[in-house]
């Protein structure tokens, strides 16, 4: 069987699943008149999905609905996965008009993973790119954004996995006692800094993403740290934040979907 002919049934199962979780039940006619597939077609690939548990037909009423099985599609896409599948496009826009090097991060096991980044299209990108880069909580511009404005139950769940990371329990609270101070200092301003050591070393920007009070990821920029006069500063600043604002509306957006 060829590729093409191989992905025709798979094409055809999917469009019976979207059908079917449009309404709670589906007789044979009504997916039809859905989905513009033969019957017979309709029948067969209802069966397959049957016995791979996520269909239940009802015999009596020749329905059919959807199981729980279905949940376990999702499992793996969680709205930081949507950041970075809605945010990618816009830093990309953003990037090819402004020149500005982008990039889309989520947290991950206690740190902020660079999921995307644009860097390849900007003539300012301090490498070819940051992908797969991770950073911690608190010294990180991105690690800055995300954990000054994330929730206080979440930051308190951070702060505890940092206090049982520390080699010895006596340090923790002077290792407090900075993150605080960072923290502080994040909020006052306004977005994550991490400034870079050295000529010619690089300097991070970052904001957080948000959907109602929860934090989902971060965009920041990095670029050359001498390129950033107090005007230019504030210029990448004000275009993190249209950016920022165009990509949590995409999200809310999404999700108001469904």
């Amino acid at each position: 069987m060829s590729e093409t002919n191989a992905i025709g049934p798979v094409v055809r199962a999917l469009n019976i699943l979207r059908a079917l979780n449009h309404q709670p039940q589906s007789s044979l006619q009504s997916l039809h008149q859905a989905t513009g597939l033969p019957k017979s077609t309709i029948h067969r690939l209802l069966a397959t999905l049957k016995s791979e548990g996520y269909v239940r037909a009802d015999v009596v009423k020749g329905t059919y609905t959807l199981t729980e099985k279905v949940l376990c599609l999702s499992e793996g896409f969680s709205e930081p996965e949507l950041v970075v599948e809605v945010g990618a496009p816009i830093v990309l826009k953003s990037t090819r008009a402004t020149g500005l090097p982008l990039a889309l991060g989520t947290l991950d096991r206690g740190h902020i993973v660079v999921r995307y980044s644009s860097m390849p299209y900007s003539p300012i990108g301090s490498e070819h790119t940051t992908v797969g880069h991770v950073h911690g909580l608190v010294h990180s511009g991105m690690g800055q954004a995300y954990l000054a404005y994330c929730g206080q139950a979440e930051r308190d769940r951070l702060l505890q996995w940092m206090q049982a990371s520390l080699p010895e329990p006596g340090l923790w609270p002077a290792v407090e006692q900075d993150i605080q101070h960072q923290l502080a200092i994040t909020r006052r301003r306004g977005y994550g800094l991490r400034k870079g050591q050295g000529r010619g070393s690089s300097t991070t920007l970052a904001v957080p993403l948000a959907h109602g009070e929860r934090v989902l990821g971060v965009l920041s920029l990095t670029t050359f740290g001498a390129l950033l006069t107090p005007e230019r500063l504030r210029e990448c600043v004000e275009q993190l934040d249209r950016t920022r604002q165009e990509i949590c509306a995409a999200v809310g957006a999404r999700l108001a979907q469904g």
